[in-house]
C-alpha cells in the first residue's frame, strides 16, 4: 500500500506495546520508514485508546455463554512533522466471534491470544488505508 510522501517516516505512539509493533511493522512493510522518537521530519501517530471488549453472542440451555464477539476500538491521530494535523481523532474498530467451550479453558484462552493477534494487524490494515487516502 502506497502511503504519501509526507507519511513516508513516521514515529508510533501507543500505549501498548503488541499494537505498537504491530502497527510498526505493518508501516515498514508498506515502505515507511519508523522511528523510536519524532524527529523534524517524522509525522505521529498518536494511539489515544486501544481496549478490548468481549461481548456474548450465544449462550446454551443453562443460560451459560458459548459464544462472544471480541471487539478491539482505536482511537488515533496523525500530524505531520510541523504539527499539522494530518488524521483527526478516528475511531477504527476490529471484531472476531468465537465459540467458547467451559470444559476446555486453556483452549480457549489460546484462542482469545490468537484473535487479539488478529485484532490488532486488521487495525493495522485500517490505519494504513486511512495513511493512504491522506492528501
Amino acid at each position: 500500500m502506497d502511503l504519501p510522501d509526507s507519511l513516508s517516516t513516521l514515529h508510533v505512539k501507543a500505549p501498548q506495546v503488541e499494537l505498537r509493533d504491530d502497527l510498526s511493522n505493518a508501516l515498514e512493510t508498506s515502505g515507511a520508514t519508523v522511528v523510536n522518537h519524532a524527529t523534524a521530519d517524522s509525522a505521529t501517530i498518536s494511539i489515544d485508546r486501544a481496549q478490548y471488549r468481549r461481548e456474548v453472542r450465544t449462550v446454551d440451555e443453562r443460560g451459560k455463554s458459548t459464544g462472544y464477539i471480541l471487539f478491539l476500538d482505536v482511537d488515533y491521530s496523525v500530524i505531520d512533522s510541523k504539527g499539522v494535523t494530518l488524521v483527526d481523532k478516528t475511531r477504527t474498530t476490529a471484531r472476531r466471534d468465537y465459540t467458547f467451550d467451559e470444559t476446555q479453558a486453556l483452549v480457549a484462552q489460546r484462542q482469545e491470544e490468537i484473535l487479539r493477534e488478529e485484532l490488532r494487524e486488521d487495525v493495522s490494515q485500517a490505519i494504513l488505508r486511512r495513511l493512504a487516502r491522506v492528501k
